[in-house]
Parts: structure tokens; C-alpha cells; sequence
């Protein structure tokens, strides 16, 4: 595994259920809190890591980001 460049930060991952937002979603997860804001229109809840937290929603809906 690569060196992680981020520890102990609140990290949230748009699109964290696709291909490329799920791996770097992967990357982050053991060394900060991942969230994964997603609307899963394409991604899947399959790919989002374990110990990660998925949001699922829209990244317009300011409501769901603020929280």
C-alpha cells in the first residue's frame, strides 16, 4: 500500500461508489474518517470500503453536505 498523505482528517469522497472515487475512498479509510457522498445513478454500494460511511444523495442537495 502507498503512503497514506492525509491521517485523522474527516474526508469526503464525491462519487466514493464509482470506479475511481471508491479506490481512493479505499486508500483514506484506514487512516481517516471517509464519508462517501453518492447518488449511486452509476456507482454501487458494493464498492464503497469497508469502514466507510455512505451518504447516499446528490452533491447539489446542500442539506446533505452540510451534515
Amino acid at each position: 500500500m502507498s503512503e497514506c498523505f492525509l491521517r485523522g482528517q474527516t474526508v469526503l469522497v464525491t462519487g466514493g461508489a464509482g470506479f475511481i472515487g471508491a479506490h481512493l475512498a479505499e486508500e483514506l479509510v484506514e487512516e481517516n474518517d471517509v464519508r462517501v457522498l453518492d447518488d449511486l445513478s452509476t456507482g454501487s454500494r458494493g464498492r464503497v470500503p469497508d469502514g466507510a460511511t455512505l451518504i447516499v444523495g446528490d452533491i447539489r442537495d446542500q442539506e446533505i453536505v452540510d451534515r
